[in-house]
């Protein structure tokens, strides 16, 4: 390491390097997050709209009798993405390539030896697949009150997002 202009680039590039690797790792973070919604619908009927809609979307009831806090849980695979997994081995295989420019300019003698580095680019697509790959809870508890039924849905953003969007619920303060 000859200059401060390359020890600086080499520290940047391995800065970059860790920020890829958490980036990679929050792929197959969990996100689950719980809802609140407002309704005039009966219980009932809500029970019965809630159970078709969850298994239109390939989820499967896991307790069918509720449990002592009145929650129902269904589960469902969750697919990894095809399009994740080529963006994050395109994103590993051009920080790799950077780091293997970074390396070949820090240590000339060793020439496009480094270039062997972008080879392990299809490593983060495997990682995010193996890890994509799980099995899905979404639990949903409906209690009676004054003003009309409110629903608790505890799952996935994503799936709170699409509920949102599909139902005409009215979100608790």
């Amino acid at each position: 390491m000859e200059s401060t202009v390359s020890q600086s680039t080499f520290f940047l590039t391995m800065l970059l390097g860790v920020g890829l690797f958490f980036f990679i790792k929050a792929a197959t973070k969990d996100r689950t997050e719980v809802a609140e919604f407002l309704t005039e619908q009966s219980p009932d009927v809500l029970h019965q709209k809630l159970l078709n809609y969850f298994q239109n979307r390939a989820y499967t009831l896991a307790s069918a009798t509720p449990d002592s806090d009145d929650w129902i849980t269904l589960t469902g695979l969750v697919r990894p993405s095809v399009f994740l997994a080529i963006f994050l081995a395109f994103l590993a295989a051009v920080a790799l390539m950077c780091f293997a420019l970074v390396l070949t300019t820090l240590f000339s003698g060793y020439g496009a030896l480094f270039f062997i580095l972008v080879l392990l680019a299809p490593v983060a697509a495997i990682a995010y697949w193996k890890q994509a790959k799980r099995e899905e809870q979404i639990a949903f508890r409906i209690d009676d009150t004054e003003q009309g039924c409110t629903l608790t849905v505890r799952g996935h953003r994503d799936e709170l997002i699409q509920l949102r969007s599909q139902a005409p619920f009215k979100s608790e303060p």
